[in-house]
C-alpha cells in the first residue's frame, strides 16, 4: 500500500471519526437528559415479573448494532427523511413527559430517539438502515390502557382454563378457583392439597418469548417494510378491531382475539407479513408452555411422588418450557418460510403472467424479496447523501430542546425517585390545611353539629389526602358536610359515588341565586346538585363545590361526559408547577351529602341548598385566614 492510499484511509478514519462525534454527542445527550424519568419507568418494570427482562431487550439492541455497524466507511451517517421524523416525534413526546411527568413517554421518546439515530447509518452487509435493530426495546414499552395487564390476565386464565380441561381428561380430580388449581394428591401422609399459585400459573415467559421472536426476525432480517397503502389501510383494520372490541363484541375470546388482530394489523406495516405472524404466534406459545408446565406438576407427583412445584425443580421446569417455547418459535418460522417463503423468477416456466404473480408475491409478502432482484433491495452505502450543515443543526437544535425539557422536570421526577411507590406527586409540596371541629359553627340555621373526625387518606386518593366530616341533625334530615383536600383541579365528585355502588340519576348545574332568589356576587362560583339511587332503594342527594389556592371559586362544568373528562383528567397530570402557572394548582372541595328511602321533598332540597351555600363560605373564609396565618408564620424569622 503506497503512502497516498494511506494517507486516504487515515482521513476517511478521521472523518467517520468525527461524523460520529457530531451525530453520537447531540443523541447522547438527549437521551441522558431523560435519564431520571428512565430510571424511573425501569425501576417500575423491575416490580413486574413479566417485564423484569428489559436488560436483555437494551444488550440485544446494543450487540445488534454493534455487530452491524459499518465500521471503517467513508460515510456511515447519511441524510434520512424517517429519521428526522423520528426524532422529531421523540421531542414531541419527550414534551408529554415533561408536561405530565410519565415515565411512560420518556422510555417511548428514548426509543424513538435510538431508532432514529440507527435509521441514520446502515448494515454494513446489506447497504440498509440499522433501525430494525431498535425494535427489541419496543417490547418492554408498556401497552396503553392498561391493554398489557388485561392480555397476560386473559392468558393466565386460558392456561388455567384448559389445564383444567386437560386434568379431566386425565382423570385427576381438581378444584380451580380462579387461576389457582387445586389438587388433591394421595401420598403416605394422607390426603395433600396443594395449590398452582398465579406465579406459576401465570405466563411469564410471554415477554420473554416475544422478545426471543423479535430478536430472531432482525437477525434473519425477515423484517419488510411495506408500502404506505397498505400501511394505512392495516393501520384502519387495527382501528376497526380495536373499536369492535371496545363497543359490539366484548365476550372474553371475542376480546382478546380482537386486541391482538389489532396489534397484529399495527406491527403489519412495519414488521411485515411474515415477520408479524412470526411475532403474534409468541402469544400462542406462551399459552403452550405454560399449560405444559401446569399440568406437569400434579401428574409428576401423581405418577413419580415427585414436586415440582417447589425449588430449584421448579426453577428447572420453568426454563425447560421457556426453552421449548424457544424451539417452537424457530419451528413456526420454518413452517412460515415453507408456507410464505420467497418465490424463484428466474427460469420461471409459467410464463409472463406466472412470473409477474410470483414478483408480486415476493414484493408483498416475502421479507427477503425477490432471489432475482437483489439490486433493488440491497442499496449500496455509495448512493447515500450525506447529512448537510442544516442537517447537523437541526439535530442539535431538538437536542437542546430535549435537553432543556429535561432540566426542568428533574426536579418534580427527584421527588417521586425518593418514594417508595415511584408515583410521580400531583403537588411539590403538602397543601392540606388542618381544620378543627369549631371551624364550622355548632349551629347552622337549626343545622346541629352531632360528630366531626378526620379522615387521612394517600396522597393521590380520589377522595383526597384528608376529609374533615362534620355530621348535623334536623328535624327534617341528617345531612353530611365535608372539606376534601386536596385535588390537581375539577374532582367530578359524582364518580366517585357512582364508585362506590351509586346509580346517577341527575346531575345539574346550579347558581347561588337559584337558590336565593335574587342574584348575588356568589354566582360566580356555580355548585353541582345530583341525585343517587343504589339497588336497595336508598336514595342520595349530593351538593359540592370547589375552590383554589387562593379562595377563590372554581367554575363547575355544565356537563360531564367522556369527552370533557379526558381533558380534566388530562390538565390534572399535569406537572404542579406547570399546571399551577397556566390553570389552578390545586383545589378544595365542600360537599354535602344525605341519604333516605324516600324522594326529598322540594321544602328539604331548598333547606339543604341553603345550609351549604353558607358552610362552604364558612370553609372558604377558614381557608382564607389559615392560609394567611401560614403564609405569615413562614415569612416570620
Amino acid at each position: 500500500m503506497n503512502k497516498a492510499t494511506e494517507n486516504t484511509i487515515s482521513g476517511i478514519d478521521q472523518d467517520s471519526r468525527s461524523d460520529l462525534i457530531k451525530i453520537m454527542l447531540p443523541y447522547g445527550l438527549a437521551l441522558l437528559a431523560q435519564l431520571p424519568l428512565l430510571v424511573l419507568y425501569f425501576r417500575r418494570l423491575w416490580n413486574l415479573p413479566h417485564y423484569q427482562p428489559f436488560a436483555i431487550a437494551i444488550l440485544a439492541t446494543a450487540g445488534i448494532a454493534i455487530y452491524r455497524w459499518p465500521y471503517g466507511q467513508p460515510q456511515p451517517f447519511f441524510r434520512s427523511l424517517a429519521s428526522d421524523i423520528l426524532l422529531l416525534l421523540g421531542m414531541v413526546v419527550a414534551f408529554l413527559g415533561m408536561l405530565f411527568v410519565e415515565p411512560w413517554f420518556a422510555a417511548l421518546s428514548a426509543m424513538l430517539i435510538v431508532t432514529s439515530f440507527l435509521a441514520r447509518t446502515f448494515d454494513r452487509e446489506t447497504g440498509k438502515s440499522l433501525w430494525t435493530c431498535s425494535l427489541p426495546l419496543f417490547v418492554y414499552l408498556t401497552l396503553p390502557l392498561y391493554l398489557d395487564v388485561k392480555l397476560i390476565t386473559s392468558l393466565q386464565r386460558y392456561s388455567a382454563t384448559y389445564t383444567s380441561r386437560l386434568l379431566d381428561l386425565f382423570g385427576l380430580g381438581h378444584h380451580m378457583d380462579g387461576t389457582v388449581i387445586k389438587v388433591a394428591v394421595e401420598n403416605v401422609n394422607g390426603i395433600r392439597e396443594y395449590g398452582i399459585e398465579e406465579a406459576c400459573s401465570g405466563v411469564q415467559s410471554f415477554f420473554t418469548l416475544l422478545l426471543v421472536a423479535v430478536v430472531f426476525v432482525v437477525l434473519s432480517r425477515r423484517i419488510k417494510l411495506t408500502g404506505w397503502a397498505v400501511g394505512v389501510l392495516a393501520v384502519c383494520i387495527a382501528f376497526l378491531c380495536f373499536v369492535l372490541r371496545a363497543t359490539a363484541l366484548s365476550m372474553p375470546v371475542w376480546s382478546e382475539s380482537l386486541l391482538i388482530s389489532g396489534v397484529g394489523f399495527i406491527l403489519l406495516p412495519v414488521l411485515g407479513f411474515r415477520a408479524t405472524l412470526l411475532v403474534l404466534s409468541a402469544v400462542f406459545w406462551a399459552l403452550f408452555v405454560n399449560i405444559i408446565r401446569i399440568i406437569l406438576i400434579p401428574v409428576v407427583d401423581i405418577l413419580l411422588g415427585y414436586d415440582l412445584s417447589h425449588g430449584i425443580s421448579h426453577d428447572i421446569l420453568g426454563y425447560s418450557a421457556l426453552t421449548l417455547g424457544i424451539l417452537m418459535i424457530f419451528s413456526t418460522d420454518q413452517f412460515l418460510l415453507f408456507l410464505f417463503g420467497p418465490v424463484e423468477t428466474e427460469n420461471n416456466e409459467s410464463g409472463s403472467i406466472g412470473e409477474s404473480i410470483a414478483r408480486f408475491w415476493n414484493r408483498i409478502i416475502s421479507a427477503d424479496g425477490s432471489l432475482g432482484e437483489s439490486n433493488d433491495v440491497h442499496k449500496t452505502a455509495s448512493g447515500r447523501v450525506p447529512i448537510s450543515k442544516s442537517g447537523f443543526s437541526f439535530i442539535w437544535i431538538v437536542a437542546f430542546l430535549i435537553i432543556a425539557m429535561g432540566a426542568f422536570q428533574f426536579a418534580d421526577v427527584r421527588r417521586s425517585i425518593a418514594q417508595t411507590d415511584l408515583k410521580v406527586r400531583f403537588f411539590d409540596t403538602d397543601v392540606t390545611l388542618d381544620y378543627e371541629e369549631d371551624d364550622i359553627p355548632k349551629e347552622v340555621d337549626g343545622w346541629k353539629q352531632v360528630k366531626y373526625e378526620v379522615q387521612d387518606r394517600s396522597q393521590g386518593s380520589d377522595l383526597g389526602q384528608r376529609s374533615d366530616v362534620w355530621q348535623f341533625r334536623s328535624p327534617t334530615c341528617a345531612a353530611v358536610a365535608s372539606l376534601d383536600q386536596a385535588f390537581p383541579g375539577w374532582h367530578e365528585l359524582t364518580t366517585c359515588y357512582k364508585n362506590q355502588g351509586w346509580d346517577l340519576k341527575t346531575r345539574v348545574r346550579k347558581k347561588p341565586s337559584d337558590i336565593l332568589g335574587s342574584e348575588t356576587e356568589a354566582d360566580s362560583w356555580p355548585f353541582i346538585e345530583a341525585t343517587f339511587e343504589k339497588k336497595t332503594g336508598e336514595k342520595g342527594y349530593l351538593l359540592f363545590s370547589h375552590f383554589d389556592a387562593f379562595g377563590e371559586g372554581v367554575d363547575a362544568p355544565e356537563q360531564w361526559n367522556s369527552i370533557n373528562s379526558f381533558f380534566v383528567r388530562a390538565q390534572n397530570r399535569m406537572s404542579h408547577r406547570i399546571r399551577s402557572s397556566l390553570l389552578r394548582g390545586e383545589v378544595y372541595q365542600t360537599q354535602v351529602f344525605l341519604t333516605s328511602f324516600s324522594d326529598l321533598d322540594e321544602s328539604v332540597k331548598q333547606e339543604v341548598n341553603e345550609r351549604y351555600l353558607k358552610i362552604r363560605e364558612q370553609l372558604r373564609i377558614r381557608f382564607k385566614e389559615k392560609k394567611k396565618q401560614l403564609e405569615n408564620a413562614t415569612v416570620t424569622p
